[in-house]
């Protein structure tokens, strides 16, 4: 597990492999937990997607989201709705972004990945239980 320090608790994120990017950074900027994320050539994400001109599939940003709003925000579950989902700009390997996560209410989140001043993607997620404060 990739771990990071936020305020009095842990984050464990899933280590960075084939399937998961490694996280260079962690950090609390409120209302924003935002994250350096390196998205490696070497991610299987990659194969196939497209033999000449990889880019990183709009679902796995999603996935990517979901499973670091559940870690930061405590949510159990997968979403139930997701909403305002947009892919602005095409992620080729090799590529670092940031990724900003924040609470919207009881059980919903926002995320947002930026490659400096540009918006990649984003999407709001909605729970169907509240996480923890």
């Amino acid at each position: 597990m990739q771990e990071f320090a936020l305020d009095n608790r842990l984050v464990s994120l899933p280590d960075a492999d084939h399937r998961f990017p490694r996280i260079f950074s962690l950090v609390e900027d409120a209302p924003h937990i935002r994250m350096q994320v390196d998205v490696s050539q070497d991610l299987c994400w990659f194969r196939g997607h497209f033999p000449k001109q990889p880019v990183l599939p709009g679902i796995v940003q999603l996935h990517w989201a979901v499973i670091i709003v559940q870690a930061c925000f405590g949510f159990s579950a997968v979403p139930t709705e997701i909403k305002r989902l947009k892919f602005k700009k095409v992620v080729t390997p090799p590529h670092i972004f940031e990724l900003s996560v924040s609470r919207k209410s009881g059980n919903e989140a926002q995320f947002e990945y930026h490659t400096g001043s540009e918006q990649n993607s984003e999407g709001r997620l909605v729970f169907a239980e509240t996480a923890p404060c």
